[in-house]
């Protein structure tokens, strides 16, 4: 709403407040109820103005706008039964109707929120698939969930789309192996006590793994007798960027053509995000240089051609 029209929202407000106060024939506490309202409605717009400019936490935002709404609605439906009884129990089954309707899908993105937040299904970090969307969980809140995509682009997803809905997560937690204590190691250990600290702390200890799997198709020109030797060529240059060496499985073999399941393995699946793409670039120059340099041949000489021409054109 522009400004200009919520002055006049409020310079009519205020009259009206005035009118009240002084030529209503109302008793005290109804006039007071009206003003309190009209005070409540006026500085709403204010208040959450000042709360954005201290802080940009969109939820500290939410709290202190539900809180004055709820304080307002305390004070509408106070001075509805001080004003008439019967018009307050017949407005307010319409009020709750109409809020149930508005509000429906806020209120099942809320309950879901709640359910994902409690449930642990999955957490901010965490690769996975939902809505057939892939990405990391960059954060989850009471309303949606926001994904970033392989590509950089940010997805925000109500709840109620993601709770209930298929989900596949590719970070899983995996035990963290400890080195066992030597003997003489053991030995200098004068209490016991630091030694079962350190067993319990093997047991609870877990580190966090992200396998993802890309699913492949290969020409079957290709010489599968060649195919794990120029892969792990790929893998072994990739093995210190995912910290994991990658792997692959040979899924199906049809119409000529040879599919296999690539599993990116890395302890932080933002690695797997950001280095995706040049790896599966890698393994297609790997596979098919003759194709690929050959057409990138013919592309530029095609060039040069086109160049000749438009000079001899320009002479």
């Amino acid at each position: 709403m522009k400004k200009k029209y919520l002055f006049l929202i409020y310079l009519i407000l205020i009259i009206v407040a005035i009118l009240v106060i002084y030529l209503s024939t109302w008793t005290q506490v109804v006039k007071n109820l009206i003003v309190i309202n009209i005070i409540v409605f006026i500085i709403r717009k204010p208040l959450s103005s000042i709360t954005a400019f201290i802080t940009k936490k969109r939820s500290y935002q939410m709290i202190v706008s539900i809180s004055v709404n709820i304080i307002w609605s305390i004070f509408l439906f106070w001075f509805l039964i001080e004003f008439d009884p019967t018009l307050f129990f017949a407005i307010v089954p319409f009020l709750v109707v109409a809020v149930s309707l508005n509000f429906k899908m806020v209120i099942s993105n809320m309950v879901s929120g709640a359910l994902l937040l409690s449930s642990d299904q999955f957490e901010i970090g965490d690769l996975i698939e939902t809505n057939e969307i892939q990405g990391i969980v960059k954060e989850i809140n009471l309303n949606y969930t926001k994904i970033r995509e392989f590509d950089g682009v940010e997805i925000i997803i109500p709840n109620s789309n993601v709770y209930g809905f298929t989900t596949v997560k590719f970070t899983h937690d995996k035990f963290k192996i400890f080195e066992p204590l030597t003997r003489e190691e053991f030995r200098k250990k004068r209490h016991y006590k630091e030694y079962i600290k350190l067993i319990n702390k093997i047991l609870t200890a877990k580190i966090k793994t992200t396998t993802y799997v890309k699913k492949i198709e290969l020409l079957g020109s290709l010489d599968p007798t060649f195919l794990d030797e120029m892969l792990m060529n790929v893998f072994k240059v990739y093995e210190p960027i995912f910290g994991i060496m990658p792997d692959y499985a040979v899924d199906t073999t049809r119409f000529g053509r040879v599919r296999i399941l690539l599993y990116v393995k890395s302890s932080n699946p933002t690695i797997i995000l950001n280095y995706l793409d040049s790896f599966l670039r890698d393994i297609l120059f790997t596979l098919y240089p003759d194709r690929i340099y050959r057409d990138w041949d013919e592309y530029n000489k095609s060039l040069t051609e086109t160049k000749l021409e438009r000079e001899g054109d320009e002479k």
